[in-house]
């Protein structure tokens, strides 16, 4: 029988290391057999198979699996004396045959566990672990590498065997612990409980939902928004869970829970209070980022139940189910508030609204446009065509008046809707939308004059809506209108294949309005927006494009045109007219493109929400990436968070931020704010101190010197060739 050196031999070095002494008594078999403990080597991680049956780990900060018995002291082995191998030769510490006993398997006890934290308790279960032999003898030990799958549950430690729940996400999981070459799989079921009961209601409240709830339709609190389906980035801020159907002293249970694991999640108490209640709650935004990120791949469900006051009872709630894609979007969109005539920007992840330009020349600032790098925004002052300006959006711009690119007097060049080169050098532009000459210029955004092409010839007459491709070789816009683009009732998608700088090639209709069905009178289709991809292209069709007022839905098409398809669940169902001006984020996440669009939909219930107003508000549609051919590839949308509910809003632009301090992730220098995107000690690119070397084109600068041979540095900005 092989020696517990020979043993560890077999392991390799690592465990010879860990072994504090090894002792053996010769051939002994009952020597041999005597149950040890053996540090090991963490090997490759490795994951696999579904839960198998759980065993309780208990609840809240105890959750301790049942004792499987002490682990065998893992000092060394008692010394029998003499040292059987000490006069032997070399080969004589080796069986006969020259070979060595292996471990052969890992065992784990128990094989499964399951773990409740309660309002964020940080349950535990320890493991115990046994090696299997090639010679059939089996060895307790610890310490133990392991992978936790997914890594979001909670924490290993090697020393004591222990998971530790983190208390903040839950789901089911793998615990994958290595010995060698063996493996021991774990399952891991992590639940979260949490009750939350909010000010001013009675922490009797939960008592009266202890009577099973009976049902009622007409009774039923019936939750209108988020809307059923939805699909939502993991990142969005929470959402304002709305219900009709209430009454002064009706308490309300609001749950948020995933099925097949968080089955009692979050559960929330409100009471109807009177005068002033809204029928809605504000998700708990711990909860809600927790009900986001655990079991990604589930549909969460929201349920609100209605304990009615009049009668006692309890009357159950219909669920709606959403969904949170693996994304996080980030950046920042601009939308335009008709009623202040001012544009507004909400960050990534919050439900603020900024009003970062509140003193725009000539009182009034729309048809705006914000760059690709999100350095840059165009906008047109004032009513009617007027007098155009650029603004570098990581200046100061709440000083009155704010500063622009070049300046803006009554003789700088005017323009209606604007859309911008990939690079930020260029702006193309329609002009004369009231007069007959309705045409598509290019602008030189920081010198503030139009450009004659190169070669080739711009779209003149009837045309309005243009928008530049992310890959810049083509632009897309509305031709054959009859009006001005804030009103046409007709109009087919053409495209401008882009040759090079100021060059253009011959213009092709891709789209004709007259060929597609819609529900509603009307041919005009309406500000094309391009997939982040330059793949596709998503258009408003419909009566008009006056949001305010027309009919209008979503369309879907390759940018040849072909596989056209309308976006019903976007739109609202096949007789959806009210969704207006799509604008596709740049950003591709979660298997979707994002899509930005104005609905005069109702959003919620008419005390938190817009119901029967009519009021038009920015929704946000996920719009598959690869979507089957014919089908429908968007998702039921959802509300943009920080809206003001008694404003009309318009031109939604989202774009990535502005500019981006040091150490923060980059791709380009013009993301930057010190003009310089770099690397960090690992490799990572982030924005670095200025290099001093030349910037190019739209880089920002304080000197000319510091732009490259032909630039100058203009208002902060290497701009002028």
């Amino acid at each position: 029988m092989p020696s517990l050196r020979a043993r560890l031999l077999a392991l390799g070095p690592a465990a010879l290391c860990l072994a504090v002494s090894a002792c053996s008594s010769g051939d002994d078999p009952a020597a041999d057999a005597t149950p040890r403990t053996d540090a090991t080597a963490a090997a490759d991680a490795g994951f696999a198979a579904d839960a198998m049956s759980p065993v309780d780990a208990g609840v809240g900060d105890a959750g301790e699996l049942p004792d499987a018995g002490e682990v065998p002291d893992a000092g060394p082995l008692a010394d029998t004396g003499a040292d059987p191998d000490a006069s032997a030769s070399p080969d004589a510490m080796d069986p006969p045959d020259g070979g060595f006993v292996t471990i052969v398997g890992l065992t784990a006890t128990p094989t499964s566990a399951r773990l409740v934290s309660v309002n964020g308790a940080r349950p535990t279960a320890r493991f115990d672990f046994e090696l299997s032999w090639s010679d059939s003898t089996t060895t307790a030990t610890t310490g133990l590498a392991a992978d936790v799958d997914p890594l979001l549950l909670g924490a290993w430690d090697p020393a004591t065997g222990t998971f530790t729940a983190n208390g903040h996400f839950g789901g089911p999981g793998q615990l994958t612990v290595h010995a060698g070459p063996a493996q021991a799989l774990i399952s891991l079921r992590v639940e979260l409980e949490q009750t939350i009961i909010t000010p001013g209601t009675s922490t009797t409240v939960p008592d009266l939902f202890a009577t099973p709830p009976i049902t009622d339709p007409a009774r039923a609190a019936q939750i209108v928004y988020p809307l059923d389906r939805a699909v939502m980035p993991q990142n969005v801020p929470p959402a304002t869970i709305q219900w009709r159907n209430s009454a002064p002293g009706d308490a309300f249970r609001v749950r948020m829970r995933k099925p097949s694991v968080l089955v009692n999640a979050f559960t929330a108490y409100v009471v109807n209070g009177g005068s002033g209640f809204t029928d809605s709650w504000l998700a708990d935004l711990d909860a809600w980022r927790r009900i986001a990120q655990s079991e990604p791949d589930e549909l969460a469900e929201i349920i609100v139940d209605r304990w009615e006051a009049a009668t006692g009872q309890v009357i159950a709630g219909q669920p709606v189910h959403v969904r949170f894609a693996r994304a996080a979007l980030l950046g920042s969109i601009y939308y335009w508030d008709i009623g202040a005539g001012r544009i507004i920007r909400i960050n990534d992840g919050t439900a603020n609204r900024e009003a970062f330009l509140p003193s725009p020349q000539l009182g009034c600032i729309g048809c705006h446009s914000v760059s690709a790098s999100g350095r840059y925004m165009a906008g047109r002052f004032g009513p009617g065509e007027n007098v155009g300006g650029v603004f570098d959006l990581t200046q100061n711009l709440t000083v009155a008046p704010p500063p622009t690119v070049f300046p803006v007097t009554s003789t700088t060049s005017r323009w209606w809707f604007s859309s911008w080169s990939p690079d930020d050098s260029r702006l193309i532009v329609s002009v004369d939308e009231q007069g007959g000459g309705r045409a598509l210029r290019v602008l030189d955004p920081f010198r503030g004059n139009f450009i004659t092409p190169f070669s080739g010839q711009l779209p003149v007459g009837g045309v309005t809506h243009p928008a530049w491709s992310p890959d810049g070789t083509e632009i897309a816009y509305v031709a054959d209108t009859n009006n001005w683009g804030g009103a046409n009732s007709t109009g087919n998608i053409w495209t401008l294949p882009v040759l090079g700088q100021d060059s253009f090639g011959a213009p092709r209709r891709v789209m004709t309005a007259t060929s597609v069905n819609n529900a509603f009178a009307g041919f005009a289709a309406n500000y094309p927006s391009w997939t982040p991809d330059s793949a596709s292209i998503a258009f408003a069709h419909g009566n008009s494009s006056r949001s305010e007022s027309g009919q209008s839905a979503l369309y879907f098409m390759h940018r040849d045109g072909g596989g056209l398809v309308r976006l019903d669940n976007a739109s609202g169902g096949p007789a959806g007219n009210q969704s207006f001006q799509p604008r596709f984020s740049p950003f591709q996440q979660g298997g979707y493109f994002w899509l930005t669009f104005l609905s005069r939909r109702d959003y919620g219930n008419n005390r938190a929400g817009t119901a029967g107003t009519g009021r038009q508000q920015v929704w946000v549609a996920a719009i598959k990436e690869s979507p089957a051919p014919g089908e429908d590839p968007s998702e039921v949308p959802y509300w943009l968070p920080g809206q003001d509910t008694a404003s009309l809003n318009i031109a939604a632009f989202w774009a990535a931020y502005a500019c981006r301090e040091e150490q923060q992730a980059c791709a380009v220098d013009a993301e930057c704010c010190s003009g310089d995107c770099g690397t960090d000690g690992s490799g990572a690119s982030v924005c670095v101190p200025s290099s001093g070397q030349c910037h190019p084109l739209g880089d920002p600068c304080t000197a000319n010197e510091q732009c490259c041979r032909g630039i100058l540095c203009v208002d902060g900005t290497c701009g002028v060739r």
